[in-house]
């Protein structure tokens, strides 16, 4: 428990000292918790005595309702230091999480992570959130008050007070080890809690799919067994802790059994008169509850523990390093030079070398899977190459500061992502503080003015999440205004034109051509019509740089080029007979 107490005050940051000011309002909270039983207890045994008369009455009204004033001020400080600083925490770790995905590597994101991810952010601070307090709560309450009572103990008589000590020294041994069982069950509980994030997100994003293929009961029964085995863990878990719990929950019964046959020794040996006597025997009954009820906070507290391994888990996976060099940039070329790449053992990219003039079109071209977009990934320092270096602008992306680095790039992807908000807020997503009239030039610009002004609310019009209520071609364009509306000096396009209809891809084209004057541009297509005027072409075949040079140069020669134009003409002119 103690441990327990001391990772929140780690975990806490800034905000430990409002937690370590609240453990000094629970411990004069638990001292005026037992007033009223003491007061109870004065008069039953001056009355017992046939002392009490109507001035300590009337001392002791006061006294018992100045204690309950009193403790409900201290109760009320101490739940705003504590409870507001749990909130505060979580706040603060969910921001400073977000920024630390940023700098995370794209493939730990495709490595199947994202229900790792997902509920290490949402369910596990959650419940950190909803009970980390509460439990800190009732732990520093529980010791506050057992410490207090034995203090009381002492007072009255010291050979009780040390058996209670040693009675709570038993049970506290006891806990320690309720919750040494129930450590690994809790790590399980969280990874099955994961897996059932991602069954239901593999689920709920693939129904499109599964209903097309008439899968529904596969993927169904698929996701009830993850279900099941998420109950079945919880189950166990909360098996794991009944039996030890008991145990420690008899140490009590044991303890208060012994403290009764104590005072009772007591008595009968002189050492304590009856009144006294028989309020301690009252006492006995209420001296170990706020630490019994300790007992039911160990599953808690390992389902905590476990929340936090998970979270603080994210802390340590290797980042990207962020560089120092915020030096504005003056030219906007870009420049591999030996660059080799690997996702885990397998490399994709091997010793490439190639230069981008400022404001010129370079067009990546190979067959899929050839390592086109693994480049463009390379420049915007998704991931960090292993052997070479990647030059933008003159310096090694390694060295520039992500703000420097990415403010300089426009980057149109193949799969655009729209997030749940209006569209203005989607395209202002390329530059924050754009107004309307900017937001609109762009729009007019990427020719999807039109489109966005006959739905019904217009700009204002909330798309669904990833953008589901528009079509490919829609998205696309609203892709493109953001970049327009950005205006970096390099632009990156990943296969923009590759899966849309013909009426969208010329105004997609349309609306590129306004996007790429003037700029640095690297295009990765497909399509003839889109790399057939690029200054330089860049043939990349099996993650090698095979063939470099113009259209012109490059159909002339035998080659991966040649055979791919080839391939490109036979499909573009097919006709059905």
């Amino acid at each position: 428990m103690l441990n327990f107490i001391m990772r929140l005050l780690h975990f806490s940051g800034k905000y430990a000292w409002r937690i370590k000011l609240s453990f000094l309002f629970s411990f004069l909270d638990s001292m005026l918790f037992n007033v009223p039983v003491f007061i109870s207890l004065s008069i039953f045994v001056q009355a017992l005595n046939n002392t009490l008369n109507f001035t300590h009455a009337v001392i002791y009204g006061i006294a018992l309702l100045l204690s309950l004033i009193i403790r409900c001020v201290f109760r009320r400080i101490f739940v705003a230091l504590e409870s507001g600083a749990g909130y505060e925490i979580c706040e603060r770790e969910r921001l400073s999480t977000g920024n630390y995905l940023k700098r995370f590597p794209m493939g730990y994101f495709s490595n199947g992570n994202i229900g790792n991810i997902t509920s290490a952010i949402t369910v596990d601070l959650l419940f950190v959130e909803e009970h980390g307090m509460a439990a800190l709560d009732k732990v520093m309450n529980g010791y506050c008050s057992i410490l207090v009572s034995c203090l009381f103990l002492l007072f009255i008589d010291w050979p009780l007070a040390l058996s209670a000590v040693i009675i709570t020294f038993i049970a506290m041994m006891v806990l320690e080890w309720v919750q040494k069982v129930g450590s690994k069950q809790s790590a399980i509980r969280q990874q099955q809690s994961a897996q059932l994030t991602d069954a239901v997100l593999e689920y709920v994003k693939g129904i499109s799919v599964i209903k097309a293929f008439h899968m529904s009961g596969d993927k169904a029964n698929r996701m009830k067994d993850t279900i099941k085995d998420t109950c079945n863990r919880a189950i166990t878990y909360e098996e794991t802790f009944s039996w030890p719990n008991l145990v420690y929950q008899l140490c009590f019964s044991i303890g208060v059994a012994i403290m009764v046959f104590l005072i009772v020794f007591r008595y009968l040996h002189g050492n304590i008169e009856l009144p006294v006597t028989i309020m301690l025997m009252v006492f006995a009954f209420h001296l170990f509850r706020p630490v019994q009820a300790l007992g039911s906070l160990t599953s808690q507290i390992r389902i905590m523990e476990a929340c936090l391994n998970r979270y603080e888990a994210l802390k340590e996976i290797d980042t990207l390093q962020e560089g120092e060099n915020d030096t504005k940039a003056k030219r906007f070329d870009i420049e591999f030079q030996n660059v080799s790449f690997s996702y885990g053992e397998a490399e994709v990219i091997h010793d490439v070398s190639f230069k981008v003039p400022e404001q010129s079109m370079t067009a990546l071209v190979g067959y899929s899977g050839s390592g086109k977009s693994t480049i463009a990934n390379l420049i915007v320092r998704f991931w960090d190459v292993q052997q070479g270096s990647v030059i933008v602008g003159g310096s090694n992306v390694k060295e520039l500061t992500y703000d420097n680095l990415l403010k300089n790039i426009s980057m149109v992807f193949q799969k655009v992502y729209l997030f749940k908000d209006t569209i203005a807020n989607n395209i202002r997503f390329g530059k924050s503080q754009a107004s309307m009239d900017e937001i609109i030039f762009a729009a007019k610009a990427a020719c999807c003015h039109d489109f966005i002004m006959a739905l019904p609310e217009g700009y204002d019009t909330i798309v669904g999440e990833g953008g589901s209520s528009l079509s490919g071609g829609e998205k696309q364009r609203i892709s493109i205004a953001r970049a327009i509306l950005k205006d970096a000096p390099i632009i990156l396009l990943d296969e923009a034109t590759a899966s849309v209809d013909p009426e969208n891809e010329h105004l997609i084209q349309q609306a590129l051509a306004r996007l790429t004057q003037g700029k640095t541009v690297i295009a990765i297509a497909h399509r003839l019509n889109t790399i057939r005027h690029a200054d330089q072409i860049l043939v990349i075949d099996d993650g090698r740089l095979v063939q470099k040079g113009t259209h012109d140069e490059l159909v002339a020669q035998d080659g991966v080029y040649k055979r791919f134009v080839s391939i490109r003409q036979n499909a573009e002119n097919w006709v059905i007979t």
